[in-house]
């Protein structure tokens, strides 16, 4: 695993605060795994694996809203903007 995730995580903009919010490890524990600090072990991949599973279904999700939300404004895209248009 050493420097594997690391290379995935720079290559996808996968940030260590998002590899920790999703797996329940430090960012600090996963960096020191990343650099081989720390021995790795067959539950640290799978949890790691899990967390990264959970990350790709969440930018799946993310990416078709963005595409159905594309489709709609096709055409329009730089029409003057309402208050309405924001979900914020």
């Amino acid at each position: 695993m050493s420097g594997s995730l690391r290379a995935l995580r720079h290559r996808c903009g996968l940030s260590l605060t998002e590899l920790e919010a999703a797996s329940g490890l430090s960012n600090q524990y996963i960096s020191r795994a990343e650099l081989g600090e720390i021995a790795t072990t067959a539950r640290l991949e799978k949890q790691l694996e899990s967390a990264l599973e959970e990350i790709i279904a969440k930018r799946e999700s993310a990416l078709q809203s963005f595409k159905s939300d594309f489709q709609r404004c096709r055409g329009r895209l730089l029409r003057p903007v309402e208050d309405t248009d924001y979900d914020e």
